[in-house]
């Protein structure tokens, strides 16, 4: 969304609900629950935040603020009576807020009062508003009123691109549940144009008019195309599957109801990106009011509460879309993650091998489990669950890279580390320079002591692209480190401090370099700062020797163990491929 729409739409709303108002400005009496709201809201605690903003309105009833945040968080925790029955009073008292008008409007539009509906989102309304009073036009049979209102907003530069987009996607949606398909057709292609492809709605609706029209080749084209990017769309799939089967699909969307839902839905997605997750909440949650069958948006909602670390909430959302729903491997994934979060991570491992298990076809499937095994430290098993991923691939495609280096990273990490580089290495030759995969396998390397060039040459290609990266600045300091050029070492491990402060290897790292140029009492400071930080065990371990005896001690017992230490450039031209090392 451009700067100029988010000013039109978003900022007011944020101010009108997020701004700290002072207690002086409310009733006697109110004080305690007012911060106790204000706590909740800033934990995203909505359910809480409701409960107590209602408490302090009882007090305070006709406080335009209060009210206001009342109601935001009502609806946010999916009390849209209570919140419409506020918005009725914010209207009364201070006319024209926009989440109150809009919810206002969805409950004009649930009753069938169309001409309130018009009434209320006026032309100056939002592009929301505006797409919803077109969907009360063809309600109301005004096909023609609906028709000019969306080409409108499709045309207009004040709506920025998004707006744009909404307004062409709206448009199709009008002109295929009239039964206009062809026209249909034509709007979507043009929000796919403007949208780089659009979003796997947008591609369903498009598909399905290419169907109906019997373009069936073209509309199974059209999908595999947008999912050659992905690693795969279960409900996209299905629609394809079924399209070469010769079933024909129904318009996505056939009611004002659902249309309005659709792009409520759409503005919750958008403004979920952002901090502000309670106003998404709350546009979820009217669009589930309007379309209690619109999965996506029950989908949404279970994100954003395991976003917001409200894990019950949460699991309880996901475990509330239907079995059969297109979304439901999503809901699988999202319900074993929010699993993990709350400190389940059995539960959740065994919840993703139930949906590979239901979607053994599913790359997504294989590769959540990977990831969330991986997340577990359990290398060995997230390995064996990317194999089963590789194996769906065929001939890999450049997005694939990252499948490559997450199962490299699962290799290097339970030690099978030939197997490993040849993953990093294939995910280079899909992704060339990509910058993760050129940090990893360049520090791997450095702590092999291998193919210290070609490592210091990845890490460098790799601060080009990055270089407020912590972990990447470390990386380059650490192979200067292992160059035994200690003092350029000292100056970019000091740089990655400074940009990742409380990381353990990272601060590990300068206090080794700054004992190698002399500045022993900093490194002993930095060691002491790392090991505050919980390192892994073993490099607590080695940290606490170091601190005991020095690292010189620690390096010569290292060397006599032949594990890798500092090794100087002509030394690792001697060995060939950079075996060699010294204690230094």
């Amino acid at each position: 969304m451009t700067h100029r729409v988010l000013q039109k739409f978003v900022l007011p709303l944020v101010v009108a609900t997020m701004v700290g108002v002072p207690i002086s400005t409310f009733a006697q009496g109110t004080a305690g629950p007012y911060m106790a709201a204000q706590q909740a809201e800033r934990r995203g605690d909505v359910a809480e935040a409701a409960r107590f903003y209602s408490r302090t309105l009882a007090r305070d009833g006709d406080n335009v603020q209060l009210l206001e945040r009342a109601m935001l968080n009502q609806l946010a925790s999916g009390n849209v009576g209570e919140a419409i029955a506020l918005a009725r009073r914010q209207e009364a008292l201070n006319p024209g807020h926009h989440l109150g008008v809009i919810a206002l409007s969805a409950d004009a539009l649930q009753k069938r009062e169309l001409e309130m509906v018009r009434e209320l989102l006026g032309d100056d309304s939002p592009f929301v508003g505006q797409v919803i009073r077109a969907w009360a036009d063809f309600s109301a049979d005004e096909l023609k009123l609906a028709v000019d209102q969306l080409k409108q907003i499709e045309t207009s530069d004040a709506n920025g691109r998004p707006g744009q987009i909404v307004g062409a996607t709206h448009l199709g949606l009008v002109h295929a549940a009239a039964g206009d398909d062809t026209s249909a057709v034509e709007a979507f292609a043009r929000a796919s144009a403007m949208s780089d492809g659009g979003s796997l709605r947008l591609v369903e609706a498009h598909a399905g008019a290419l169907a109906r029209l019997g373009k069936t080749d073209e509309a199974v084209k059209l999908i595999e195309d947008r999912l050659a990017g992905t690693f795969g769309d279960a409900g996209l799939e299905r629609l394809a599957t079924d399209i070469s089967a010769g079933d024909v699909p129904a318009p996505i969307i056939k009611t004002a109801n659902t249309g309005a839902a659709d792009v409520l839905y759409g503005v919750a997605r958008l403004l979920a990106r952002g901090q502000n997750r309670a106003v998404s909440l709350a546009y979820a949650q009217l669009a589930v009011f309007l379309d209690p069958n619109l999965t996506s948006a029950l989908l949404l909602l279970a994100q954003i509460f395991e976003a917001t670390q409200q894990y019950d909430e949460a699991i309880a959302a996901f475990e509330a879309i239907p079995v059969d729903a297109p979304e439901t491997l999503s809901a699988m994934i999202g319900r074993a993650e929010a699993l993990q979060d709350s400190g389940s991570p059995d539960a959740a491992v065994e919840a993703l091998k139930a949906a590979v298990t239901q979607f053994p076809d599913s790359l997504e499937a294989h590769t959540s489990l990977g990831d969330l095994l991986r997340r577990e430290s359990r290398f060995e098993e997230a390995s064996t669950a990317y194999d089963g991923a590789v194996a769906m691939v065929g001939e890999p495609q450049p997005f694939h890279w990252a499948l490559f280096y997450r199962r490299g990273i699962a290799l290097e990490r339970s030690k099978q580390w030939e197997a490993a580089e040849k993953d990093f290495r294939h995910a280079l030759q899909l992704q060339p320079d990509q910058p993760d995969v050129l940090n990893y396998l360049g520090y791997s390397l450095v702590e092999l002591g291998k193919k210290l060039h070609e490592a210091e040459e990845m890490i460098e290609k790799a601060v080009e692209q990055r270089p407020d990266d912590g972990y990447i600045v470390d990386s380059l300091g650490w192979v200067l480190y292992r160059f035994a050029e200690f003092d350029r070492a000292v100056e970019h491990l000091g740089r990655a401090v400074e940009l990742r402060p409380v990381d353990p290897v990272i601060n590990d790292h300068y206090g080794d370099a700054l004992w190698m140029v002399g500045r022993r009492t900093e490194a002993r400071f930095q060691w002491k700062r790392a090991l505050s930080f919980e390192p892994e065990e073993k490099d607590a371990d080695r940290i606490r020797e170091k601190l005991s005896g020095g690292l010189d001690k620690v390096l010569a017992r290292e060397r006599e163990e032949g594990v890798p230490g500092i090794i100087g450039r002509q030394s690792e031209n001697e060995a060939g491929n950079g075996n060699a090392s010294d204690g230094g």
